[in-house]
């Protein structure tokens, strides 16, 4: 009996042991590690040098090991939120920031940083997903001698225009088709060489070397190195009245006497496939092909439109009416211009998300004879019938567009017995020659005081060689890697990018490596951050958002892997001067050790934000 009293007691003290040991391991487990703020300390500041330094992956490794040592450590979140968007990771940036103000909600400048950021991918995302960006277009007659810098005693004396086009690289040419002479102008040189050729209609370049010509008659002629040299590949079911390169081995050609538009093959000439346009009013004509892309844009002057077909489908997604179009050409970021009969050029903003076109506006309203468009970099020209007159085309912003600050390198020098901080500067954006007519103004913030800034382009050394990433089986040797996915072009980069971060200027990828739309934006952003231009090499039809992407970092589309890249024009890199006021100290609170810098350049605005500690530097 009185074991059975003493069963319940038993049994309400052994629960009530367990319940305490459950608790003091909830509460030990609770307990986060001891701080060693020193070892935490060093790798923060190794990591800080790193930043400064540009080499990213190594200070998010540093700033890792740093917040295992002391996980108090806040300014880690800060930090890795501006690493993190100079490898062009946007999302996990915006995380980081937007955790640092969970913690220092009452800090001034990190809300900047975030809605900066913010803004910026936005912007990305927009340009990557085919939405249409908004620009106004600035124009004027230029001389043609010149403009072109050719010589003063050279006359094309064109009898009667074809077309001309040109390269990414600045390569230029003129058919003329009455004159029975193609015009060559390679990169470096200032003069056309002229090339006695039967009725030229127009020349497709391939790259910095090599190329075709097609002929009044459907001969196809193939353009040597030099520009000079041409052996005929075979000749076509029809006479051409313009083509268009569309892949490394592929072009399209169209004709307005046989009414029909084509994809032939390179350098065999078979007819890959007819392209489909749907029943018009009055007969297909078509005068004018240009290819952006995955996309074709074809002028039918009979019927007074400009059809967009899918080069992946073969087909005629839509239409916009033209009045008499003559001739087109793309921008950079797929606005399509066209010259019409009556002498006038429109630009055509498309949207390539809902497939319409969203506006025509007139550029160029008086234009005598004008006949053919071309593009270099991203200025669009109109040449008029006989060789005489240019009219230049440049875009700008509608409204403020932002453009791409990356401070880096900074450093505190004694200059006319005052300091001044130096920082290089990488800029970048959609509007290059729109930036370059403008003079930056800039300011700063430091220590909560408003400091006068400098900037100025840097003159740019011997670009070094590009690095390709390329599908398996397509390795070139040197800077070339293999890469099947995007992710893999993403990994191989960021461990080339440690070692040579300060060799790199241009990156080459083919279309034919698939990217999903995030690392496609990671692989931009990086470019932008670090003012990298991007191309896209056409083993395939170049998906729309690699070619915008492209576009927007100063590259645009190869469709050969021989030659080397275009050269700039302007400097993507600059150098930003601060004086500092005597009385100047640096500060530990990390919204006012924040250097702002705020640089515009007319209407495109920059932004970017760097921690700076003097006794760091």
């Amino acid at each position: 009996m009185d074991c059975d009293r003493r069963w319940p007691r038993r049994m309400l003290f052994l629960s009530f042991c367990i319940v305490l040991l459950f608790q003091t391991a909830v509460m030990e487990a609770a307990v986060l590690p001891p701080a060693n703020r020193e070892e935490a300390e060093k790798y923060f500041g190794s990591a800080y040098g790193k930043y400064c330094e540009r080499d990213y992956f190594g200070a998010l490794g540093d700033l890792d090991r740093a917040l295992k040592l002391n996980t108090f450590l806040v300014d880690y979140y800060l930090m890795q939120g501006l690493v993190l968007h100079r490898i062009g990771r946007t999302d996990d940036a915006l995380k980081s920031l937007r955790y640092f103000l969970e913690v220092r909600p009452m800090d001034v400048a990190v809300p900047r940083v975030l809605a900066r950021f913010e803004e910026e991918g936005r912007f990305l995302g927009d340009v990557l997903s085919g939405r249409p960006v908004f620009s106004r277009a600035a124009s004027a007659l230029r001389d043609l001698k010149v403009s072109l810098g050719l010589p003063v005693l050279q006359n094309l004396g064109i009898k009667g225009l074809g077309k001309a086009e040109s390269s990414p690289s600045g390569r230029l040419a003129v058919a003329d088709v009455l004159g029975d002479r193609l015009w060559v102008r390679n990169r470096g040189e200032r003069a056309f060489s002229g090339i006695e050729i039967e009725a030229p209609v127009t020349a497709l370049f391939q790259g910095e070397t090599g190329g075709i010509v097609l002929l009044e008659n459907g001969t196809v002629l193939s353009l040597g190195d030099n520009g000079k040299e041409l052996t005929e590949l075979g000749k076509l079911p029809f006479s051409p009245s313009d083509g268009t390169m569309a892949s490394e081995s592929a072009f399209i050609a169209v004709s307005a006497s046989q009414r029909r538009s084509a994809i032939f093959s390179l350098p065999d000439l078979a007819l890959v496939s007819e392209l489909a346009i749907p029943e018009t009013e009055h007969p297909f004509e078509p005068v004018a092909a240009a290819a952006f892309g995955e996309w074709l844009a074809v002028a039918d002057r009979n019927n007074g439109a400009v059809s967009l077909v899918s080069l992946r489908e073969k087909r005629t997604v839509f239409s916009f009416e033209a009045d008499l179009p003559r001739d087109l050409a793309w921008s950079a970021l797929g606005d399509l211009f066209v010259v019409h009969e009556n002498g006038a050029v429109t630009k055509t903003t498309i949207s390539f998300d809902s497939m319409e076109a969203i506006r025509s506006e007139t550029v160029i309203r008086e234009a005598p004879g004008a006949w053919s468009l071309f593009s270099i970099e991203d200025r669009v020209y109109c040449l008029d019938v006989a060789g005489f007159s240019l009219w230049e085309v440049y875009l700008f912003p509608e409204d403020s567009s932002p453009a791409f600050l990356s401070l880096d390198t900074p450093s505190v020098r004694r200059e006319e017995d005052r300091e001044s901080f130096l920082l290089g500067a990488s800029v970048s954006g959609p509007y290059r020659t729109y930036m370059s007519k403008n003079r930056p103004v800039v300011t700063s913030v430091w220590n909560e005081r408003m400091l006068t800034a400098d900037f100025r382009f840097l003159a740019r050394k011997s670009p070094e060689g590009a690095v390709f990433f390329l599908p398996p089986g397509r390795r070139i040797g040197g800077q070339s890697h293999e890469a099947a996915t995007g992710k893999e072009v993403l990994l191989i980069l960021s461990e080339w990018w440690t070692e040579n971060r300060k060799k790199l200027n241009d990156i080459v990828v083919a279309a034919s490596i698939p990217f999903s739309q995030g690392e496609l934006r990671q692989l931009a952003g990086f470019c932008l951050q670090n003012g990298i231009r991007l191309f896209a090499f056409c083993d395939t039809f170049s998906p729309l958002p690699l070619l915008r992407a492209s576009g927007l970092t100063g590259g645009g589309a190869l469709y050969s892997l021989g030659g080397d890249l275009p050269g700039y024009s302007s400097s993507h890199r600059g150098e930003v001067r601060i004086p500092l006021p005597s009385d100047e100290t640096s500060s530990g609170f990390p919204s006012r050790s924040v250097l702002s810098v705020y640089m515009d350049v007319g209407s495109a605005s920059s932004r970017d934000w760097m921690p700076l500690w003097p006794d760091l530097l």
